[in-house]
């Protein structure tokens, strides 16, 4: 794991207790890592929340309260949006438990009972949310999954992050119990195979609004640099070895900006050959009903800044370096989210050679020509 050379000078020397450090919190103590509300902690299009944990039920006792949690978007007593947390109640319970509120404020949760010391040691450990389905992982491997009758955005009711800790109406009792690492929080709902593909890299710099809090000796997230407040005990223990990654990538152009809501491009996971799980992103893009076709379009470089809109919508890719598009039918999932799986084979020629996706979409009600665009991925392949 790394801290980068410009938040070395922030976060101090004083602050790495060890080599691969990560969050150490015990139930009970009081303690955690608070973020002011930012509008990436809600994103509408469905969540992966991810991490790294272990968790010590032998020392949670019977007959106290406790609810040791991961995660928690909005403290506010009664109004948290998402949650990923132990439910230990009163009666030492193995229950992990991911929840959900929807905008009419019902919790939905998808929950996994677990056995004794059965995260003792570091397990990864990753909740998805798609609009309809609540899935949980283990290691990478589905092991809890509830579907919803209906579809349903995330709500933004504001509200802080609070890592490690909970509800802070009763001090302690939400507390962790245990270590945290490589926490990171997607705005879509991964797949099984992205996930897996970049469970074991310590990622920093992934554009497209993806936190990752890395935890190495400091409280930032390192691809937006949004600085977290520790609060109480928080201490530094030792994460797993991982292998440390940035995906090479960056946005590049604007989305459509008649639309109510900026269409976001991302990877699913790191463009590196052998990478099978590899895939194309577009966030907050119109749902099925709106748009019957997309096209995906590949360019080999950034637009100049003197290249005119086509269509009503401006390229993000030099049009001189098109290379290809492909069409997409349903354009995208019941949330406006659309994935275009790029699974890159084991050719290492492809190593340095770069590309810039663009996605648009027939979209009478937003784009100004019938057409709306998201921003472009500039990546290159590892």
């Amino acid at each position: 794991m790394r801290i980068l050379p410009f938040l070395m000078l922030l976060v101090g020397a004083s602050q790495v207790a060890a080599q691969n450090p990560c969050l150490q919190l015990v139930s009970g103590i009081d303690g955690g890592v608070d973020l002011a509300f930012n509008a990436l902690f809600v994103p509408p299009t469905g969540i992966t929340v991810e991490t790294w944990i272990t968790y010590d039920d032998a020392s949670i006792a019977t007959g106290l309260w406790r609810w040791p949690t991961i995660i928690r978007q909005n403290t506010n007593p009664g109004a948290e949006v998402w949650f990923l947390r132990v439910n230990a109640a009163n009666t030492a319970s193995r229950v992990l438990i991911f929840a959900m509120k929807t905008p009419s404020g019902v919790n939905n949760s998808v929950s996994y009972p677990f056995t004794s010391g059965e995260f003792a040691q570091l397990t990864h450990i990753a909740a998805t949310y798609d609009g309809q389905n609540l899935t949980l992982y283990k290691n990478g491997l589905p092991v809890a999954s509830r579907a919803l009758s209906t579809a349903q955005e995330i709500p933004n009711n504001g509200g802080a992050i609070r890592i490690g800790n909970g509800d802070p109406s009763v001090a302690g009792i939400e507390t962790w119990n245990g270590r945290i690492d490589e926490l990171r929080v997607w705005p879509m709902a991964r797949t099984q195979a992205e996930i897996q593909a970049s469970m074991n890299e310590a990622l920093s710099g992934v554009p497209g609004g993806v936190l990752t809090f890395n935890f190495d000796g400091h409280y930032i997230d390192t691809s937006n640099l949004l600085f977290g407040t520790p609060f109480g005990s928080v201490n530094f223990g030792v994460g797993p070895n991982l292998t440390q990654a940035s995906p090479n990538a960056i946005n590049v152009g604007v989305s459509t900006t008649t639309c109510s809501r900026a269409i976001q491009s991302l990877a699913g996971s790191l463009p590196k050959v052998g990478n099978t799980a590899f895939s194309l992103w577009a966030i907050r893009g119109p749902t099925p009903a709106r748009s019957p076709l997309a096209l995906v379009a590949i360019g080999g470089q950034p637009a100049p800044s003197s290249q005119l809109p086509f269509a009503g919508v401006q390229l993000a890719f030099d049009i001189t370096t098109f290379l290809t598009e492909v069409a997409l039918l349903p354009a995208s999932g019941v949330l406006g989210n659309t994935r275009f799986a790029l699974p890159l084979p084991n050719a290492l020629r492809l190593i340095g050679t770069s590309y810039v996706f663009q996605i648009g979409y027939v979209d009478a009600l937003c784009g100004p020509q019938g057409i709306a665009a998201s921003d472009g991925l500039y990546f290159t392949i590892q």
